[in-house]
């Protein structure tokens, strides 16, 4: 028994150092943003003497100056129209593997596999070539394409083994009652993966929202990339000095749609993720 106790008190200590770890620069960065550069620099971790005008000249010079309003809208645009297309292309494909007693399924699913171990930068340059001559150089629909080849193998995957989980006693009803394979799919099995849609597509924004090499390599024109082509680039001097109030600001405008996101979604993540583990 007090084994035991002592293996829980150690466990939850490594725990909470593990936490307070990760949390420390996030802390840091949120309490830099509130603060005047000379306010910074004479203190990390001093508190703001005004708050309220520091925080928000921060935040406003931020926006303003990393034109985050008009990248705002097209990582929005790029990352919803590319997360429509991957979930609902991944999920027929999930179902016909799963379902379908396709004769070579497992092949098929196999080479979905083998596309999450190939690193993406590894079809750079035939994908610029095809963007080329396809005329999608520099176009918000080639990002959306490649976005969406980009997490199919993952979708394809999680799906997969939720959709096995189902009972096929299911389709058999429906096929009894004269609902077509197409209806079956769309009004009775659909409705039962949505942890899975949910726990794909908190995954797929994320990758989504902080990609920045096919932005960097197909994008030319300004008003066409993405926030994090922005952030790449975002720097404000005061001075001789960069300005860290403003920088930070920046920072957390970007991270703060995909951190609120998943908060809100957390519970639907992880039983996404292991509702598929285990039958019946």
């Amino acid at each position: 028994m007090k084994r035991s106790i002592g293996k829980t008190i150690v466990t939850r200590f490594i725990l909470i150092l593990l936490t307070v770890i990760t949390l420390l620069p996030f802390a840091m960065m949120f309490l830099t943003s509130t603060k005047t550069n000379a306010e910074f620099y004479q203190g990390m971790w001093s508190l703001p003497k005004n708050i309220v005008e520091s925080t928000s000249h921060n935040y406003s010079e931020a926006w303003a100056e990393g034109n985050f309003g008009q990248d705002f809208m097209n990582t929005v645009i790029i990352s919803f129209s590319a997360l429509a297309l991957a979930l609902m292309l991944s999920s027929m494909v999930s179902y016909a593997i799963a379902r379908r007693n396709l004769r070579h399924a497992q092949t098929l699913s196999n080479l979905y596999l083998v596309g999450l171990l190939i690193p993406g930068m590894v079809g750079l340059t035939p994908m610029f070539v095809m963007a080329r001559f396809l005329g999608l150089f520099n176009t918000r629909i080639i990002l959306i394409i490649l976005y969406t080849a980009m997490v199919m193998p993952f979708c394809v995957f999680l799906m997969t083994s939720f959709f096995r989980t189902l009972p096929s006693e299911m389709e058999e009803a429906a096929s009894i009652d004269g609902a077509t394979p197409w209806q079956a799919f769309s009004k009775i099995i659909l409705p039962l993966v949505r942890p899975a849609f949910v726990a794909a597509g908190i995954f797929c924004f994320l990758d989504f929202w902080s990609e920045y090499l096919y932005g960097l390599v197909f994008i030319v024109d300004p008003t066409k990339k993405t926030i994090s082509m922005g952030m790449l680039t975002f720097k404000v001097i005061s001075g001789f000095k960069i300005d860290w109030g403003v920088t930070m600001a920046a920072c957390v405008i970007f991270i703060a749609p995909v951190l609120i996101l998943y908060i809100l979604f957390q519970r639907q993540v992880v039983g996404g993720l292991t509702a598929g583990s285990v039958k019946g």
